[in-house]
């Protein structure tokens, strides 16, 4: 049996959908703040009103994925997505710039997702899941799939591919089902009952549905799963469910969400998504609606798209893929003439079964399918490759045909390079079997490039030739070390090492370390007290460029840059490691061109300590993938 969502029903609950979305992301939209606060918000109607609604990445970022479904058609994965980052989005806040730099290494999905990133459990994701619901209605299987393919590119092996999956299925079941508790319960059992996305939901719902008042239940939620990061996931879906369900009209649900905190814009945008599907246009109070117009908002960040004139074209070209997609994967529910929603929720719940396949689904792990065999490749020590330490991968064969298969494995090395163990390996698969073969990867730090790829090529014999596969890794990150000094515990005493503040070369009292990502993994030389510790960095520019420098800590740190004083923290926050700034530890400079000096004075409390090391353009905040940090000047020479 098949559910039926006539054409009428399906157009007015897209519309109400893409409506929904606008307005609860206008009424979040100018409480937004990088950190959660304990007060609550007290807003019954837009804090600002434009025309059109405001501009606001939930939204604008779907229709680059509306461009792209566009061009590649229905069968989309991360790794079209991907393309679609680079050519469609230029700013880069948070997760959105991490993992760009990423792809702009050469590291595909899920690895771009998962690799040096700090947000993955952050709300970027799950603010994306309604164009997938909508080209699915009531096939929350495809729904889901789509959300992981889309939430994998940014924060694979987060919280946040969860959220997504369930603002996907839930938001897809909505065409079908309006009960409120039902859908919750629905997109509970499409994510891992574990995760700390779902506790939070269930503390929302379990408060609802014993009458607990809706301010009380948002204390509850924020104690459990609370991070003062105000786009941390988890804590935001459930604030999400309270909006949802303690809404008693749409105009209600939005401004209770809101009134929680946090990512508000996002809180409001997802619930007025819902409210939007469940009412359709047709019911959706004009007192919201009319003032935002039937425009869309989008803003000087994204390029390289053709933007619906209207929010009428929007939804007819969605609801047009929505009946292609439905076809593709031979959905449960199909476009007719008439509404026929029974056995709804018997019939979701059958399909939500097939998501839990996702969860399995390991983030440091590339994909190629090569029709006769897919081969993966699975990063045991992560992709980054430091000077003499060995990186190991594992290669993974399975034979796709339906006869016995055989032949060689080899793979190819950067130059100066030392494999483990020596290829080729000779191959035997019967049909449907699959092998996995270890290795390690060894370079001198002279031979570490910003990319650096390694061929995996498979040679089957009586088979068509198959192409090679690359596996990428990157360099590290290079940095100098001091010893720990104890007292005073001051920034402002001049300890031995800032004599070495133009130094070119290790100088006395320094160790060399190499750490794979951004963080300054220095808690250890503490030895559990406080003290003072310094590093250096030395950082090579092709050419003069202005940049934003930032030592994002929970302690305090001054900074320069090749000799200078640029910084110095204005006041204890906590840790936010992004690209753009956390207001207190950043700063803008210039970098000349050619090798530029680095030091870090950073001062840790009674407490442990964290810190990272970004640099980013000053325009839009972007990584740069050109720069060179994982050796040191006398290295390269």
């Amino acid at each position: 049996m098949k559910l039926k969502i006539s054409r009428e029903t399906y157009w007015d609950r897209v519309y109400g959908c893409w409506l929904g979305k606008n307005a609860g992301g206008t009424l979040g939209g100018p409480l937004e703040r990088i950190y959660g606060q304990d007060e609550m918000f007290d807003v019954w109607w837009y804090p600002k009103l434009a025309e059109g609604g405001i501009p606001n990445d939930d939204l604008e970022i779907q229709l680059v994925w509306l461009q792209a479904l566009r061009d590649r058609g229905i069968d989309l994965t991360a790794r079209d997505l991907a393309d679609y980052w680079l050519d469609c989005i230029l700013y880069n806040p948070d997760e959105y710039g991490l993992h760009k730099t990423n792809l702009r290494k050469g590291l595909p999905p899920p690895v771009s997702g998962w690799y040096n990133n700090w947000f993955k459990d952050c709300m970027g994701s799950p603010i994306r899941s309604e164009i997938w619901a909508c080209i699915s209605p009531g096939a929350p299987n495809v729904a889901a799939k789509y959300a992981y393919q889309d939430a994998i590119c940014d924060h694979a092996g987060g919280e946040s591919v969860y959220g997504e999956i369930f603002n996907a299925v839930l938001e897809s079941a909505a065409f079908v089902i309006n009960d409120r508790v039902k859908l919750v319960e629905l997109g509970l059992t499409a994510i891992p009952e574990n995760s700390t996305t779902a506790r939070a939901i269930k503390i929302a719902l379990e408060a609802y549905l014993k009458g607990l008042d809706w301010r009380e239940v948002r204390e509850r939620v924020k104690e459990s799963v609370y991070s003062p990061i105000a786009q941390y996931s988890p804590i935001n879906l459930g604030f999400q469910t309270i909006g949802l369900l303690y809404g008693e009209d749409f105009g209600d649900a939005i401004c209770k969400a809101v009134n929680c905190g946090w990512d508000t814009d996002c809180t409001g945008a997802t619930v007025g998504a819902i409210w939007g599907i469940i009412c359709g246009r047709k019911n959706l109070p004009e007192k919201w609606i009319k003032p935002l117009g039937n425009t869309i908002a989008v803003s000087n960040g994204i390029k390289n798209i053709r933007v619906p004139a209207t929010i009428d074209e929007l939804t007819s070209e969605v609801c047009a893929l929505g009946e292609k997609a439905l076809k593709r994967f031979n959905a449960q529910t199909e476009i007719s003439d008439n509404d026929d929603f029974g056995n709804a929720e018997e019939i979701l719940k059958s399909l939500i079964n097939d998501v839990k396949s996702l969860w399995s689904m390991p983030p440091n792990m590339v994909d190629f399918n090569l029709t006769s065999i897919k081969v993966s490749a699975i990063y045991l020590d992560g992709p980054a490759v430091l000077p003499n330490e060995p990186n190991r991968f594992i290669v993974s064969i399975e034979n796709m045909c339906l006869a016995p298969v055989s032949g060689t494995l080899r793979i190819s090395t950067p130059s100066g390079w030392m494999l483990e163990p020596a290829v080729p390996y000779q191959i035997n698969l019967n049909a449907g079997e699959k092998a996995n073969f270890g290795f390690s990867v060894t370079a001198p730090v002279k031979n570490i490039n910003a990319s650096n790829e390694c061929l995996i090529k498979v040679l089957l014999n009586d088979r068509p030739r198959l192409i090679s596969v690359p596996m990428v890794f990157v360099g590290g990150f290079r940095w100098l070390v001091s010893e720990v000094f104890r007292e005073p515990l001051s920034l402002n005493f001049l300890f031995p090492p800032e004599k070495d503040l133009e130094l070119y070369g290790v100088g006395e009292g320094w160790k060399i370390v190499s750490w794979p990502e951004n963080s300054l993994k220095v808690e250890e030389f503490f030895n559990e007290r406080p003290g003072i510790i310094y590093l250096r960095h030395f950082i090579y520019s092709p050419s003069d460029r202005r940049v934003i420098i930032g030592v994002p800590n929970n302690g305090r740190m001054k900074l320069w840059l090749n000799g200078e004083l640029i910084h110095e923290t204005i006041k204890p926050i906590p840790l936010r490691p992004n690209y753009g700034g956390d207001g207190s530890n950043y700063a803008e400079a210039d970098l000349k061109s050619g090798w530029n000096h680095l030091m870090i004075k950073i001062m840790r409390g009674s407490g442990p300590l964290e810190a990272h090391f970004t640099i980013a353009s000053s325009e839009w905040h972007s990584g740069m993938a050109d720069l060179i940090h994982w050796r040191f000047p006398w290295e390269s020479e």
